[in-house]
């Protein structure tokens, strides 16, 4: 069986004979774009992702979450450099992705520095292959100190 390669919107797919997806290549390009859960961060322009497939998160009762969490992400992030050293992991605006089980529904739970932004919103929902219809709400974990700060100003 021969395999070639196809190029289809940017990404590459390796074809077989009888122009379908070969096998070995078919779960990596299921993952790639089965939906994500997971947890994000918003560095000036950038955002900062760790997820995992909708299929291998976390059972937390009736939700699927990444079974990472923001504080144990962020130290790894600061040894491989990936982020300002001088940055505490809540000084960003972050958030998490989950799904609600009993709702058949994701939920973006973010600062609302991020959620005011439609275009950033946008691409969370795009980089973790999140459905239409998916919800957002600010929660009280994912407040930067901003936020945090003016939230307490305003009590």
């Amino acid at each position: 069986m021969s395999v070639k390669k196809q190029h289809r919107r940017g990404r590459q797919r390796r074809i077989d004979e009888s122009g379908q997806i070969s096998h070995k290549h078919r779960s990596a390009l299921t993952q790639a774009t089965e939906p994500q859960v997971g947890i994000f961060w918003l560095l000036g322009e950038k955002l900062v992702f760790d997820t995992c497939p909708l299929s291998q998160a976390e059972h937390y009762g009736d939700i699927r979450i990444h079974s990472r969490n923001h504080i144990s992400v962020w130290e790894q992030l600061r040894s491989a450099k990936a982020v300002p050293p001088e940055l505490e992991y809540e000084e960003p605006p972050r958030g998490r992705v989950m799904y609600d089980v009993k709702k058949g529904r994701f939920s973006i739970l973010a600062d609302r520095c991020i959620l005011r932004r439609r275009k950033i919103v946008a691409t969370i929902k795009k980089e973790m292959h999140l459905p239409r219809g998916t919800d957002t709400a600010t929660d009280y974990h994912y407040r930067c100190f901003r936020c945090f700060r003016d939230s307490d100003n305003t009590d």
